[in-house]
């Protein structure tokens, strides 16, 4: 299934990605410092996450994921193995779902919610034509999905390690 579209979209997937990663990069520390002590009254664990992690870090650890990303973009249209770029791209829609009920809870702007709606009209619509164009089955979409959602959840922690790392170097 080797057309412009398909291959089109399967590359868009890390610069969507980028671009929301970007207004997270760009804002978060602004925003930390500026809710610091509402989330350290509502959300005392969250808000210790934060104070761990500058920009650079930040930015650190969302450049590896971009890396991986590109990695199963690139191995999804070399050797037409989609699955594994599918799942990936259902667990990233789960994560921009989370920033909205993040956003809904915290009733204020958090970085990430102005890129969420492109971002997850983007990911429904590639998710509906990649399944539909490689007639997939949904037992291993779904299988993908949560190995996919694995994956990346060993991989949130790994890259947070390495932010925290990153950011005691820097300020050090």
């Amino acid at each position: 299934m080797e057309n412009m579209q398909f291959i089109s979209l399967i590359w868009l997937f890390p610069l969507i990605f980028m671009v929301h990663d970007f207004e997270e990069i760009i804002f978060q520390e602004w925003w930390f410092n500026k809710e610091r002590s509402a989330l350290l009254k509502k959300y005392p664990k969250v808000a210790g996450e934060y104070e761990g992690i500058s920009t650079a870090g930040f930015a650190l650890a969302v450049s590896e994921e971009f890396i991986i990303l590109l990695v199963i973009a690139l191995t999804a249209i070399v050797f037409q193995w989609y699955y594994l770029w599918f799942g990936t791209l259902v667990t990233f829609l789960i994560h921009l779902i989370i920033h909205i009920v993040q956003w809904a809870i915290y009733k204020k702007y958090i970085p990430a919610i102005i890129t969420v709606i492109p971002a997850v009209i983007y990911s429904i619509y590639s998710i509906r034509f990649v399944y539909e164009s490689c007639n997939m089955k949904l037992l291993f979409g779904i299988m993908w999905s949560i190995i996919s959602m694995i994956i990346f959840l060993a991989n949130l922690f790994f890259a947070h390690r390495m932010a925290r790392k990153i950011t005691r170097f820097f300020r050090s």
